[in-house]
């Protein structure tokens, strides 16, 4: 038996180191996802039913990428893609679809009913025959668009879906505020170290085969303040936010309202079933505007990259130090006085 340690967000802080920033203004958060895809920042929407919609899609451009969720017939879904393009005409490379591993019909009805850029192959367990099959078929039929593909949580995992294809892959098996994979099925990893092992093994390959470019990798899951955004961005190139975004005004639901609290719907899902085993939901309160937290988040991970003495996110890749902390230092790092 083979065990190894595993580390969460929580578990570790980065060591400061010396910097020159003068302003965190000055620090650009941009990414380059490769095949054109450049965006504002490394925020990226959960595509999640209870997340992303047409309305929060289209409001995602400042900030990062949206990527609209794929449980609906495939008619609304070029509806919703058409809906959120036309809201914002300068947003068509930021905005995303998802598909199932078996979709093969309906991701052809898609790519071609929406002309879209960037397609996400949408599934729990990625580092499976089917996720890898429908990977490769994607690459092969529409090799021009951004392939986005996940969830896993190893090294080897990632560098399969990236034989067959995948420009950008998605890492997090069971780390997501809802996500209830882990107790009932025992499999994951925590996701720092998921996050490193995939980083790690990539970056060997790229070094073992002359002129390859590294995929992306996206963290999926366990955000929940923008100090983990910059831990998750040692090893990522972009984060996606789920809970952090649902029930902002712009995530779609209606409000209820509950004892004088409103209260949108947040759901975690794997398939279009009402009862899951990888998923619970609830109501989370209203948040208010999006944009509001997308940039305090973006300030924090400028001053968390002020901190390490770099005025971009490639840098921040370059020597990362981490210091593991117990249990009381994490009490530590919270807010703990004693004010009345």
């Amino acid at each position: 038996m083979n065990i190894i340690d595993g580390l969460c967000y929580d578990d570790v802080l980065l060591i400061p180191q010396h910097s020159e920033i003068e302003s965190r203004a000055d620090i650009s958060v941009e990414i380059d996802l490769g095949k054109g895809i450049r965006l504002s920042g490394p925020f990226i929407s959960a595509n999640m039913k209870t997340v992303t919609g047409p309305r929060l899609a289209s409001e995602m451009y400042p900030y990062g990428m949206g990527v609209l969720h794929r449980f609906d017939t495939v008619q609304n879904q070029i509806k919703n893609y058409k809906d959120t393009i036309n809201s914002r005409l300068i947003i068509e490379n930021t905005v995303g679809i998802s598909v199932g591993i078996n979709d093969v019909k309906e991701t052809e009805a898609l790519i071609s009913g929406t002309g879209t850029k960037i397609v996400c192959v949408d599934v729990a367990h990625g580092d499976h025959g089917k996720a890898i099959g429908m990977v490769s078929w994607i690459h092969a039929a529409f090799p021009k668009v951004l392939l986005i593909a996940g969830n896993v949580a190893t090294g080897a995992g990632a560098k399969r879906l990236a034989a067959a294809g995948a420009d950008v892959i998605k890492v997090g098996i069971g780390p997501g505020s809802l996500c209830t994979t882990r107790v009932e099925t025992a499999a994951g990893v925590p996701q720092l170290t998921a996050l490193e092992d995939v980083y790690k093994t990539l970056c060997a390959d790229q070094r073992n085969i002359p002129g390859r470019t590294r995929p992306r990798i996206i963290a999926d899951g366990g955000i929940k303040a923008s100090g983990d955004v910059v831990k998750a961005l040692c090893f990522a190139d972009a984060v996606m936010l789920g809970s952090i975004l649902a029930g902002t005004d712009e995530a779609p639901g209606e409000v209820v309202n509950l004892e004088d609290k409103e209260y949108k719907q947040y759901a975690g899902s794997s398939t279009h079933k009402t009862n899951r085993i990888e998923g619970v939901a609830g109501l989370i309160p209203c948040k208010g505007p999006m944009s509001e937290i997308l940039e305090r988040f973006k300030e924090g991970l400028q001053s968390g990259l002020s901190y390490q003495g770099c005025d971009n996110l490639v840098d921040l890749k370059e020597s990362p130090q981490f210091v593991r902390i117990s249990s009381a230092g994490l009490m530590e790092s919270h807010p703990h006085a004693n004010l009345k």
